[in-house]
């Protein structure tokens, strides 16, 4: 009889083991959500090694971080020695090497681009991070309602001490009980057990085993619960909202490049309310590294506008100097300009520092990291050169200089600036070089361009606003190009004549006195000046003219129609409808009476013969439990209230499906508007430009003989206004462009046909 109990004891402890070593170790938990995510894209809910998130030990509790004084000072007040060790600050909270695998330059500055952007997105963001684990917890929900269907092992034992009072004897009495219970067929209940007892007389040594029972109890609904349905529920709604988390998550994906790129993401979070909500319309607004990029390129124009605004003020007190103005106003008016400039370069410099800090957050990073943008992405529409920028700047330095007696006192010195500008000619022809190629791409986009003209020609809309025909017309392009190409020939003849000039100068300089040197360079830097100012213009003209917009035709219905299928949360929210259904059909099945059959048997044995079975000591038991609560008012309330709520999500499915029809109705409006304002505002900035030429040029006219020779009172006031008006006009032009491309992106997001790379970038077929 021992060894039968000692056999006991040991089925007992295997299960015991069985449960605690597979059911408890964290890693099978990880091992069965990866079985069932295995197909999901992008999703491992543990960081990168490279990540600064990345933890060592995803399952195991790790070190205490330190702990606040105060509060420690209450916890070891409270529990004492039974306290938990405090951390310390070597406690570490985020991966140390992490900063080793950035993109960086010489410098150690992170290049970030669209594509830089992304990949230390999905390495760093918390965001994208926590939306992973979301879909893992949702995935351990699974995991639990399987386990709960399948052959649950339970086990326990009891034991306790008892002696009479006045007796000197005391006995120890265990029992011990061990089986499996789950559910099958038309929600049938079973379990199955074995129990036994042990008694020992402590005082004697004599113990006793005895009262073994095997039991077999089945319990099958015949009412209330009495289908799979009802018996599967749990499990049923745990793997379809896993499935309508991948999706999600698989959704959240797409607007996390959106929100990278654009600064906004449209999707919702896994795991939300789960809830039927309308999507926003579509936005104009930009943030993220696109509008990073846009930012940038501002600075760059208001740097551009700086140089002008710079070289204006030595064009006009050169006037002043000569006598060609007669009033100082005009070039104090011209040196608040520039001032004004400088002003607004500095502040759009630390909105743009801020704007970056605030943008390294989002990604995960560190705000005192040093970040160099890359703004690749608009390169094309960069209409100011960086480069010739400079070469102004250092025109204006070197002119200003050589105006000034104090810091040119010998011929050698003079000479000095000279070498500095022959050092100048390679970059010019540079210059000259890539305002070519601008041209040369005009040319090859104009049957483009002339084809972008006849659709806005036919648009109906732009008739009723009184634009005909000849608004937009093929030969006003022709003309432009002749305009070009006899304006960049103009500026190659007056670098040739200025390169002459200048070696005519440098030959003749020996044998002039040192203010007459100096005069004449500073006539000849004044023109080169002008030169490279009219090379900076006619060189964003060319630029601005070679790009060009495809038309994006859009069709509300059509595009409706392909989003239903492809859109996850789509699918997400008609499968929402079905699970509020679903609740109420539930809900319905509680108005009805529990009845169940119940079927038990028992095999024992009698207290001398444990595990000896016999059949006088076994029974069969068959019987019907019938429960019928005389009132129902509660189960009746909530059928009725999720009656309601189905009606409420049926309207929430309708409000959805019109708030997508209004989406893409917005995306029509606005291709519409994108494609007309991009004309406008190139037109703008060709106006701009034609006007700053304009007012230069008048800078530069010779005195006519027998009129009075100063230039008007509003010269200084005109340029300086249309040298602002070109930097209004070019940001413009850059902020329509950058809008069209959000809204493409933002479109192919709201059909649900974006695809993404491996690396999480949209994958643009129609470039």
């Amino acid at each position: 009889m021992i060894l039968k109990y000692a056999t006991f004891v040991a089925l007992l402890l295997c299960l015991f083991q069985w449960g605690c070593v597979q059911r408890i170790d964290p890693g099978k938990a990880d091992e069965e959500v990866r079985r069932l995510l295995e197909n999901v894209p992008g999703f491992d809910w543990e960081p990168n090694d490279q990540s600064r998130l990345v933890f060592s030990e995803s399952n195991a509790l790790p070190i205490p971080p330190m702990d606040d004084n105060l509060s420690r000072e209450i916890t070891v007040k409270i529990q004492k020695n039974d306290a938990y060790a405090d951390g310390n600050e070597s406690s570490i909270l985020e991966n140390r090497q992490w900063r080793k695998s950035l993109p960086v330059d010489a410098n150690g500055s992170v290049l970030l681009n669209l594509e830089t952007a992304m990949e230390l997105a999905l390495l760093h963001s918390r965001e994208f991070q926590q939306q992973k684990e979301a879909l893992y917890l949702s995935a351990l929900d699974v995991t639990y309602e399987r386990f709960q269907l399948g052959p649950v092992p339970f086990a326990g034992v009891s034991g306790q001490v008892s002696q009479e009072v006045d007796e000197d004897t005391s006995d120890f009495q265990s029992r011990a009980k061990a089986g499996f219970r789950g559910i099958a067929g038309r929600g049938t209940s079973w379990v199955v057990s074995l129990a036994n007892r042990l008694s020992i007389e402590l005082s004697g040594g004599d113990f006793e085993v005895g009262g073994s029972l095997a039991n077999l109890t089945l319990t099958q609904p015949l009412l209330r619960g009495a289908s799979r349905r009802i018996y599967l529920e749990k499990l049923t709604q745990s793997e379809r909202s896993l499935l309508a988390d991948a999706r999600s998550l698989e959704q959240f994906r797409q607007g996390f490049f959106l929100h990278v790129v654009l600064g906004s993401n449209p999707a919702n979070s896994v795991g939300g309310s789960g809830g039927i909500s309308p999507i926003s319309p579509p936005s104009t607004g930009v943030s993220g590294v696109l509008g990073l990029g846009q930012e940038l390129q501002r600075i760059r124009n208001q740097e551009a506008n700086v140089a002008k605004l710079n070289d204006s003020l030595l064009q006009l007190e050169a006037a002043f100097e000569a006598g060609r103005i007669g009033s100082r106003l005009q070039v104090d008016q011209a040196r608040q300009a520039l001032f004004n400039g400088q002003s607004r370069l500095l502040a759009a410099k630390s909105s743009f520092a801020n704007r970056q800090d605030g943008y390294k957050l989002f990604l995960g990073l560190p705000p005192d990291l040093s970040m160099r943008v890359m703004d690749d992405y608009i390169e094309s529409f960069r209409l100011s050169d960086s480069e010739l920028v400079r070469l102004q700047d250092e025109v204006n330095n070197i002119l200003s200089s050589v105006r000034n007696p104090d810091e040119v006192s010998t011929i050698k010195s003079l000479r000095s600036y000279f070498e500095q500008i022959i050092g100048m000619q390679i970059r010019t022809e540079l210059s000259m070089d890539n305002l070519m190629a601008d041209f040369s791409k005009f040319q090859q986009v104009l049957p483009l361009r002339k084809k972008g003209f006849a659709s806005l020609r036919k648009r109906s809309d732009l008739k009723e606003l009184g634009m005909g025909e000849d608004t937009f017309r093929d030969r006003d392009l022709d003309n432009l190009m002749e305009e070009l190409n006899s304006t960049i020939n103009g500026v190659s003849s007056s670098f040739k004549v200025f390169y002459q000039s200048l070696d005519q100068w440098n030959d003749e300089s020996e044998s002039l006195p040192l203010d007459i040197n100096r005069g004449r360079l500073s006539v000849l830097l004044n023109g080169f000046s002008g030169t490279l100012l009219e090379l900076s213009l006619v060189k964003a003209s060319a630029r601005l003219e070679s790009i060009i917009m495809e038309e994006i035709l859009i069709s509300p219905k059509d595009s409706t129609e392909i989003a239903s299928s492809f859109r996850e949360d789509w699918k997400n929210n008609r499968a929402t409808l079905v699970n509020v259904w679903r609740k109420a059909d539930l809900a319905k099945e509680d108005l009805k009476s529990d009845l169940d059959l119940v079927l038990s048997g028992d095999l024992g044995s009698d207290s001398m013969g444990a595990g000896q079975f016999e059949s006088d000591e076994s029974r069969i038991r068959v019987g019907i439990e019938l429960d019928t609560p005389l009132s129902k008012v509660r189960e009746r309330n909530r059928y009725k209230a999720s009656l309601l709520r189905y009606q409420q999500a049926r309207r929430s499915y309708l409000a959805y499906e019109d708030s997508v029809l209004r989406a893409f109705r917005a995306h029509q409006r606005l291709a519409k508007l994108f494609q007309l304002n991009f004309e406008l505002s190139r037109a703008a900035v060709r106006g701009a430009i034609a006007q700053v030429d304009l007012a230069r040029m008048r800078l530069d006219e010779p005195p006519q003989p027998g009129r009075n020779a100063q230039f008007g009172a509003t010269t200084a006031r005109d340029l300086v206004n249309a040298l602002n008006d070109l930097l209004d006009a070019s940001n413009s032009f850059v902020e329509v462009w950058i809008g069209f491309e959000a809204m493409r992106m933002r479109y192919a997001y709201d059909l649900g046909t974006m695809q993404l790379s491996d690396e999480g970038i949209w994958l643009d077929t129609a470039q």
